[in-house]
C-alpha cells in the first residue's frame, strides 16, 4: 500500500507537535517521503529499507552507520501484519529509542483514520459521479454498471430525483456560491457534504452530489410504503433546505420526481424536478413579495420546502415551456406595451383576477377610482388586441402575465 505524500505530512506534523525531534515518513523503499527537515525528502535511507523489509525498529548511531541515515529510530507502521510505512526520529540513540512504540502506536492510528477519511471520501466523490451519470443527458452506461458495482448501488430499486438550488440575486451569487462550494471553494464544498451526509444518515440506499450550488439527490423510494417514503424524504430534504438556508440567507427549496428504477428514465425524473423545484422557488418569492416579508428573496416560515412534481399543477406547464418560447409569447400578447407600462399593467391585471372581475373591489385593493382601473383595462385591451373582460382574451393574457413574472424570477435569481 502507498501512502499519499500529504496524508504522510500531515502524520509528521501531527508527531512533531509531540516531540521536539526531526519526524521522518518513509515509504517501504526507504524513500523519505514526508520530513520536518525538507532538504530530507526524496532521499533514501538504507537503515528504512531495513525496519520495513524486517518488520523490526532499525536504530542508527556511532556503532551502527547507515547510508543516507542520521542518528535515530526507524519503527516499522504496520497494517495487519504488513508494513506499510517507516516512521523516524532524529536524534541521540538513546534520548529517541524509548519514544519508538509511541511514535509507532501514533502513526497507526493517524494512518488508520486518515485513509479512513480518504476512503470516505472517495465514496462520496463515486456517489456523487454517479448521481451525475444518472441524470446526464446521455448517460454512461458502462461507468454506471462499474459504479454502482462499486458502491453496491442497486438501480432496482425504485428512487425519487430532487433537486434544489439557491435561488440568489445575480449581483450575489458568486459570494454566496462560496457558501455551498464551487470550483474556487474546496473548503467550502467539503462542510456543505459534511452537513448533508449528517442528515442523510438515514437514507443509507441514497445518492447525491452538490454541483455549481446545485443539490441533486436520489433518495430510495419503497413502492410498498409510498406515503411514509415521502413523508420521510419531505423530512430530510426540509432539514437540508433550513441548515442552508440559515448558512447563506437565501432561500433553498426541493423539487421531487416521480419514482423511477430504469436507468432510461432518471433524465426525465431530473427534469422534473427541477420544474417543480422552480415553481416552488418561484412562489416562495411571490408569496415574500405579497407578504412584503423580505426586500431580498428568503425562506418564508409557512411555506413548504418541497414540492412533488405531480402537485406543481400550473407550474408542470409553465416550468416546461422554453426560456425563448415563453420571452417570444409573452412579448407578442403584451406586444405595444412599454416594460414600464407592462409592469403596471401586470399588477391590475393580478388584482382584477384575485378579486374575480369585480371593478370596485380591484379598485379598493390598488387604492384607485373605479373609472382608473377602467380606463387601464381598456388601455390594455386597446394596445394589447386582447381584452381583460373577454373570458378566452383573459387566459392569453394571464398567461403572458404569469410567464414573464416567471423569465423575470429566472433571470435575476438563476
Amino acid at each position: 500500500m502507498d501512502i499519499d505524500p500529504r496524508i504522510a505530512s500531515t502524520i509528521v506534523e501531527n508527531i512533531k507537535g509531540a516531540l521536539s525531534h526531526d519526524i521522518n515518513f518513509f515509504d517501504t523503499n526507504g524513500h523519505i517521503i514526508a520530513s520536518t527537515d525538507p532538504a530530507r525528502v526524496d532521499t533514501d535511507h538504507e537503515a528504512a529499507r531495513l525496519a520495513a523489509r524486517t518488520g523490526r525498529s532499525v536504530a542508527v548511531d556511532a556503532a551502527h552507520p547507515f547510508a543516507g541515515a542520521r542518528d535515530g529510530i526507524n519503527v516499522p507502521v504496520m497494517q495487519g501484519d504488513a508494513v506499510i510505512a517507516v516512521i523516524g526520529i532524529t536524534g541521540e540513540r538513546a534520548e529517541v529509542e524509548p519514544f519508538g512504540n509511541i511514535i509507532k502506536k501514533m502513526t497507526e492510528i493517524l494512518v488508520r483514520e486518515n485513509l479512513e477519511q480518504v476512503s470516505r471520501f472517495d465514496k462520496r466523490m463515486m456517489a456523487a459521479n454517479l448521481t451525475n451519470l444518472l441524470i446526464a443527458p446521455q448517460p454512461d452506461t458502462g461507468l454506471i454498471d462499474y459504479l454502482t458495482d462499486t458502491l453496491n448501488v442497486d438501480l432496482t430499486m425504485p428512487r425519487v430525483v430532487a433537486v434544489g438550488r439557491l435561488h440568489v440575486p445575480q449581483k450575489l451569487r458568486n459570494e454566496t456560491m462560496q457558501h455551498v462550494g464551487t470550483e474556487h471553494s474546496s473548503v467550502a464544498h467539503d462542510s456543505t457534504y459534511d452537513v448533508v451526509d449528517r442528515l442523510m444518515a438515514d437514507q443509507p440506499h441514497s445518492l447525491y452530489s452538490v454541483y455549481g450550488g446545485e443539490f441533486r439527490l436520489i433518495l430510495a423510494a419503497n413502492s410498498d410504503a409510498v406515503d411514509s417514503d415521502a413523508s420521510a424524504h419531505r423530512e430530510v430534504l426540509s432539514s437540508i433546505a433550513q441548515a442552508v438556508s440559515q448558512s447563506t440567507g437565501y432561500p433553498l427549496v426541493f423539487g421531487i420526481s416521480e419514482p423511477v428504477s430504469a436507468i432510461a428514465d432518471y433524465r426525465e425524473a431530473y427534469l422534473q424536478a427541477r420544474s417543480a423545484e422552480l415553481w416552488l422557488a418561484f412562489l416562495h418569492q411571490q408569496h415574500s413579495m405579497e407578504t412584503q416579508a423580505a426586500i431580498e428573496p428568503a425562506v418564508s416560515t409557512d411555506y413548504p420546502h418541497t414540492l412533488d412534481y405531480d402537485d406543481a399543477a400550473l407550474g408542470m406547464a409553465l416550468c416546461a415551456i422554453k426560456d425563448t418560447t415563453a420571452e417570444r409569447f409573452s412579448n407578442r400578447i403584451l406586444s405595444g406595451l412599454t416594460e414600464e407600462e407592462k409592469d403596471e399593467a401586470a399588477v391590475l391585471f393580478d388584482a382584477y383576477t384575485k378579486h374575480n372581475g369585480s371593478i370596485g373591489h380591484t379598485a379598493e385593493a390598488l387604492f384607485l377610482h373605479k373609472n382608473t382601473v377602467q380606463n387601464r383595462l381598456n388601455k390594455i385591451a386597446r394596445v394589447t388586441g386582447y381584452n381583460p373582460r373577454d373570458l378566452s382574451d383573459y387566459t392569453l393574457l394571464a398567461l403572458a402575465f404569469a410567464l414573464r413574472r416567471l423569465l423575470k424570477f429566472w433571470w435575476t435569481t438563476p
